[in-house]
């Protein structure tokens, strides 16, 4: 009872006068202080314990000293003395005994001394080194030490007590140590020296575990010596040196150039803390600055840090290693939210990832390298987002522009050829997007838009044949125009787009995009157009009204093709003066080669005889298809369209069987696509040919046909049998007759 009494009031008076040490709030912050103090108090009076310890052992040596010099005194008196032999030879291995022991005793008061000196150079940055060698001139002496007395465990207890102080300098030299390399950015630009001092420590370090190891290495043996000097060799070494117990062989170091790295890691790892778990979820304006800000101490790390640095940590490639592997997790995680982020702020991350390429390769990094970024895959998602709202957007766009042309007439140039704006919008649309990823974004991100572009042509052009799908009478003649000369601006728009956007792509993407087939994909729409904009010439009533009196007797009597004629120069007139010179003589060669193919069809269909007066006919259409065409193409050009129908009269008006066979010989060699049917078909329409004659000119033919067919095809197709309809209706049972 009477010693609880005295605890509570031992603990009373200790909480008083820690009152009078801390009087006001403020001085608690002091209370590490005063508990540090504590601890120096009571180290320094463990060392005055045993610096009295040392002195009282220091007085014993004395006395043992005056008796030593007793004991050798009286030796030199008695060395003749031969019947104290053994008593002198004991004598002698006394004073050889006190000698070892004087110089330990020494050799222990140094150690205290010198622990002392060590713990107080941690303060000065310049000892680093210097400390350094104190604590591991102390290690061997411990080492030594703990050796000597290693066959009495009481007093091993008692050395490793007495040498603790050493351990704990250690350890507070090591949070330095490590506390300069943490902070290797910072001193590199403010203290050099430091970050050098630290440094040299490990190298220090490094080269004593590799002496220790080699030390233990020969204690194993040669093979294990070699083991150590070269563990790749080591690999393939008998079978003998295989077996040598690996525990022997392991000498474990202090690890400082690993731990180095380490330390180097986190220190990185903790500078992106911040970018990797609040901003990128936060605040995408400010991550941006974080994330540049962070990209631009390379610059610095490249001229101050790795000065620091042996040159084979290679500091400055680790670094960028470290740095790029962080920014690459920052921009996957941005990419998990691609769908939340604007167009805009996907182009700012992507002209970040610029910046960052253009920063390493200033700095001397290999390209390659310099683009991992980019080409890691982490920035797919945004740029799939980017590139699929771009495509959807134009595409939108186009349809309601097409859609809109539907019901708004073409405009004009001053010249009088019709358009929409269509064209020009488009690919002002698909430039500034080039041009804008040009300027904020990647290689990759180009080659994606240019692939991008190309599929949004080629979507531009399946819009447009869908539309000439219809009708051409609906679709209209100035609509059919202003789409020719859309299509034909189309391309040459194409073709500069692709020509800048291939020159600012690297070459190895370059060769993997195709603009070429894409951009002929308009001039193969316009073409369409113009077969379309035949179309609405014999699609016209009137056309239509002349077309079915062909070889009766209106035509005859020349109020059909001549009437057919002027309407076309009526057409002419308009189409020439709405699309361009170049698409206008296309048009016409189209409308020659439709012409062509109407009046074969409705030869091949009409049921009439042919008679003297329906070969003369024919060859007055010849004259004045002729005299009407080639006021708009070149005469060479109307003739190889306009002699089948003179190779078809010949072979309608044949006499013989002989006669037939040459002409149909002569026409395959024109229109290698002509069937037998043909001959077939007009020898029917002949009066007074025996149905013996006609059968046999019909084989012949058949025959005729089938050996100039190659592979079972005929040589090349022409422009007038494949569209021709009365045969396409009945070639079937032609070809079955035929085999």
């Amino acid at each position: 009872m009477m010693a609880d009494d005295l605890g509570v009031e031992a603990k009373e008076a200790a909480v008083r006068e820690v009152a009078k040490l801390l009087p006001l709030p403020e001085l608690l912050q002091s209370i590490a202080s005063i508990k540090a103090d504590y601890i120096a108090r009571q180290q320094v009076e463990q060392a005055q314990g045993g610096l009295e310890s040392l002195s009282l052992s220091q007085k014993t040596i004395g006395q043992l000293r005056e008796n030593f010099v007793d004991i050798e005194k009286l030796c030199q008196e008695c060395q003749t003395l031969i019947e104290n032999h053994d008593q002198i030879k004991l004598l002698s291995n006394a004073r050889n005994n006190l000698n070892m022991t004087l110089k330990d005793v020494e050799g222990m008061m140094s150690i205290s001394s010198e622990a002392a000196e060590a713990h107080d150079s941690l303060t000065d940055e310049k000892e680093l080194v210097s400390t350094y060698e104190r604590l591991t001139a102390l290690d061997g002496k411990r080492r030594f030490a703990l050796a000597a007395a290693s066959s009495h465990e009481e007093e091993v207890g008692r050395l490793s007590e007495y040498f603790e102080d050493i351990d704990r300098t250690w350890e507070t030299f090591e949070r330095t140590l490590w506390g300069h390399v943490s902070n290797f950015f910072k001193l590199a630009k403010e203290s050099p020296q430091t970050l050098v001092r630290a440094l040299r420590v490990v190298e220090m370090q490094e080269i004593l575990d590799q002496e220790v190891a080699t030390e233990a290495a020969e204690a194993e043996g040669g093979g294990a010596v070699e083991s150590v000097a070269n563990p790749r060799k080591n690999a393939k070494k008998s079978a003998s040196s295989r077996n040598l117990p690996q525990q022997k062989l392991k000498v474990q170091g202090k690890g400082y150039k690993d731990k180095c790295y380490e330390e180097i890691s986190k220190a990185v790892e903790a500078r992106f803390n911040q970018l990797l778990t609040e901003l990128v979820f936060e605040d995408l304006k400010g991550a941006l600055e974080e994330a540049k800000k962070i990209g631009e101490e390379l610059g610095d790390i490249y001229d101050f840090v790795a000065p620091c640095f042996p040159p084979r940590y290679e500091i400055f490639q680790l670094m960028v290693n470290l740095y790029t592997e962080r920014f690459i997790q920052w921009l996957r995680l941005l990419s998990d939210r691609a769908n939340d982020m604007t167009n805009i702020e996907i182009l700012k991350v992507t002209g970040w990832v610029v910046e960052y390429q253009e920063n390493l390769i200033g700095l001397g990094v290999d390209d390659s390298l310099a683009q991992v970024c980019s080409e890691s895959g982490a920035m797919d998602p945004l740029m799939n987002a980017y590139v699929e709202r771009m495509q959807a957007t134009t595409r939108k766009w186009y349809l309601n522009i097409l859609e809109a042309d539907k019901v708004q007439a073409p405009k004009k140039t001053d010249d009088g050829k019709l358009y929409t704006p269509a064209a020009v919008d488009l690919f002002r649309i698909l430039g500034e997007q080039v041009q804008i990823v040009r300027e904020n974004s990647t290689d990759v991100m180009l080659y994606r838009i240019a692939l991008a572009i190309i599929q949004v042509m080629i979507d531009f052009q399946a819009a447009q044949r869908q539309k000439l799908e219809e009708p051409a009478s609906e679709i209209g003649l100035e609509a059919l125009c202003a789409m020719i000369n859309n299509n034909l601006r189309c391309y040459d728009l194409a073709m500069e787009l692709s020509s800048s956007t291939l020159e600012a792509l690297p070459q190895n993407y370059a060769e993997q995009v195709n603009f070429e087939d894409t951009c002929k994909g308009f001039l193969e729409v316009a073409k369409e157009a113009v077969h379309q904009t035949v179309s609405v010439i014999f699609e016209d009533p009137g056309v239509q009204e002349l077309l079915v009196k062909l070889y009766q007797k209106d035509w005859l009597e020349a109020q059909v093709t001549e009437y057919l004629v002027a309407t076309f120069s009526d057409y002419f007139s308009d189409v020439k003066m709405y699309i361009e010179e170049r698409s206008f003589r296309r048009f016409v060669e189209a409308c020659v080669e439709e012409t062509i193919v109407v009046y074969v069809d409705h030869l091949l269909l009409q049921k009439n005889y042919i008679k003297e007066e329906t070969i003369e006919r024919m060859k007055l259409d010849e004259e004045v298809l002729m005299d009407f065409f080639r006021e708009y193409i070149s005469v060479s050009k109307v003739e190889n369209r306009v002699r089948v129908l003179g190779d078809l009269r010949e072979l309608a008006s044949s006499e013989s069987p002989d006669s037939f066979t040459l002409v149909y010989t002569n026409i395959l060699e024109h229109q290698p696509d002509c069937p037998p049917e043909v001959v077939e078909k007009l020898v029917s329409l002949r009066e007074g040919i025996p149905r013996k004659d006609a059968k046999e000119v019909v084989q012949e033919c058949k025959e005729i046909y089938v050996n100039s067919l190659v592979d079972g095809n005929p040589p090349k197709a022409g422009f007038v049998f494949p569209k021709v309809k009365s045969l396409s209706a009945s070639k079937g049972g032609l070809w079955r007759k035929l085999t």
